[in-house]
């Protein structure tokens, strides 16, 4: 069994948001578990613009953002497995994938 301090269920924009500022307060040990193939959850079907002016001072369309927040993700080295659902949470904090 692996122990992470941090389990982030979901690497949509939230989850990766989670993992990059738990990441900077200084946790070290987590991970994001992701069920799609791919980091960026909603976002890579909102091909609009208007997603990013906050957080990286841009305008970007939703598979950009999720893109560069992914880059991010990668760049911190904060671990994450896509592919990957979650089936159960126990009383105890154990993931059940």
């Amino acid at each position: 069994m692996r122990e992470f301090d941090l389990v982030i269920v979901g690497g949509g924009p939230a989850g990766m948001a989670a993992a990059v500022s738990a990441r900077e307060n200084g946790l070290e040990n987590i991970v994001i578990l992701e069920r799609d193939s791919e980091l960026g959850g909603i976002l890579n079907q909102c091909i609009h613009n208007g997603f990013g002016l906050h957080t990286f001072k841009e305008e970007l369309t939703g598979p950009e953002y999720a893109e560069r927040y992914a880059e991010k993700v990668n760049s911190m080295g904060i671990p994450y497995e896509t592919d990957t659902m979650v089936l159960n949470i126990s009383k105890d904090r154990v993931v059940t994938l």
